[in-house]
C-alpha cells in the first residue's frame, strides 16, 4: 500500500486548510514546518514540551503563547524571561516536573513561528470567498434527497477529518504554495493588531 502511495505521489496536501484542520496535525516533524523546526525537534525546550508539557499538536502550542504572565514578560523585555513565576499555569507546570515555565511558552512560540503561512493557525485567516451560500447548500441538500442536479462546490478549503486532505497526483514542487483566493470587493483592510490594557 505504502508503495502505492508513494508511485502516484499521495500526499497530505488540500490547497487550502480551515483552522480546525490546521490545529489537529502534529507537530513535531511537522509536514508544512521549515528545516528549523525539525532541528527545534530535540532540544531540551521541546523535550520538556512533549515530556511535561504533554505538546502533541499544533492545538496545544497555541495556550502556552498566549499566556498572560508571558505575554506581559515579552512586554517588559523580549530577551529576559523570569524565572519564577505564581500564576496557576506555571504553578501547574512546574508541578509537572518543568524547571522554567516562560522558557517553555517561548519555546512554544518559536515552534510555532516556524510552522510555514499555509499550515499556522495563526495566519492566513482569509476565507477564499468561493464556498456555496447557505441558500445553495441548502437547494443540494433537497437536490439530493429528490435526485436533483447538484450545483458543484468550489471551495478550495478542506474541512473535516485529516483523511479528507490526503491527495494523488500531487507535485511536491507546490506543497507549501499558498492557494489563489477570490479577491475581495471594495476597500480591503488589512488586519491590525490591536493591544488593550485593563486596569483595576
Amino acid at each position: 500500500m505504502l508503495t502505492t502511495a508513494k508511485r502516484y505521489n499521495v500526499s497530505f496536501a488540500a490547497v487550502k486548510l480551515d483552522n480546525q484542520m490546521k490545529k489537529s496535525l502534529p507537530i513535531w516533524y511537522h509536514l508544512g514546518a521549515t528545516k528549523k523546526l525539525r532541528r527545534l525537534n530535540n532540544t531540551n525546550v521541546s523535550n520538556c514540551l512533549r515530556d511535561k508539557h504533554g505538546i502533541t499538536y499544533v492545538a496545544d502550542l497555541l495556550a502556552p503563547t498566549r499566556r498572560a504572565c508571558y505575554i506581559e514578560a515579552l512586554r517588559v523585555s523580549n530577551d529576559f524571561l523570569p524565572t519564577s513565576c505564581i500564576c496557576t499555569d506555571c504553578e501547574r507546570d512546574k508541578a509537572h516536573g518543568c524547571k522554567h515555565p516562560l522558557r517553555c511558552c517561548r519555546g512554544a512560540a518559536e515552534l510555532l513561528a516556524q510552522v510555514r503561512p499555509k499550515w499556522n493557525p495563526t495566519t492566513d485567516t482569509t476565507p477564499d470567498g468561493l464556498s456555496l451560500t447557505r441558500n445553495r447548500k441548502t437547494a443540494n441538500q433537497k437536490a439530493i434527497q429528490e435526485n436533483g442536479d447538484v450545483l458543484f462546490d468550489p471551495s478550495l478549503t478542506t474541512r473535516g477529518p485529516l483523511e479528507e486532505a490526503f491527495r494523488v497526483f500531487v507535485n511536491p514542487d507546490t506543497h507549501d504554495n499558498p492557494p489563489a483566493i477570490r479577491e475581495r470587493r471594495g476597500r480591503i483592510v488589512n488586519d491590525g493588531e490591536v493591544t488593550a490594557y485593563v486596569h483595576g
